[in-house]
């Protein structure tokens, strides 16, 4: 009967010592949360601008290869050029004939195997301010850039 008396008290202790860290679960995540929406919201950003990274990318790879066809530089709004074809490869964009540089702008049978060279540019707004002080950025953009290079055919 001895035993059994030590086995309910150490039974009955146990219950209590297990009730006394209730709350320490929600203080942990109270105090681990901050630093996961962080992390989370910086892993977004990075997600947002690679994808617009890769999006400028396609653009200046199918504006030079336009170039390389000797296709003129024109404007975005002209259909046959090689800022339309550069801007309508990346429609999220929303690039304009700023964005887009094109070397040489109208090339021709002189340009022959020289290099021809398109590079666009485009400001992806940062979400948070945290965010903007990483990227170090007064604005509230961040300044992405894509150059392309290939032989005019």
């Amino acid at each position: 009967m001895g035993s059994a008396v030590r086995w309910g008290v150490l039974t009955l202790w146990r219950r209590k010592r297990a009730g006394a860290d209730d709350g320490a679960a929600a203080v942990e995540f109270a105090l681990v949360s901050g630093m996961l929406v962080i992390l989370l919201v910086g892993i977004i950003q990075f997600g947002f601008l690679f994808f617009q990274w890769v999006e400028l990318t396609h653009a200046a790879r199918e504006g030079v290869r336009w170039v390389a066809l000797e296709y003129p530089a024109g404007s975005v709004s002209t259909p046959g050029t090689v800022r339309y074809k550069a801007a309508q490869s990346s429609p999220g964009l929303e690039l304009t004939d700023a964005d887009i540089i094109v070397n040489p702008e109208d090339p021709g049978i002189g340009d022959v195997g020289d290099a021809a060279t398109v590079t666009v540019t485009h400001e992806v707004p940062v979400f948070t301010p945290l965010m903007q002080e990483i990227f170090g950025t007064s604005d509230g953009t961040f300044l992405l850039r894509s150059t392309a290079t290939m032989r005019i055919e």
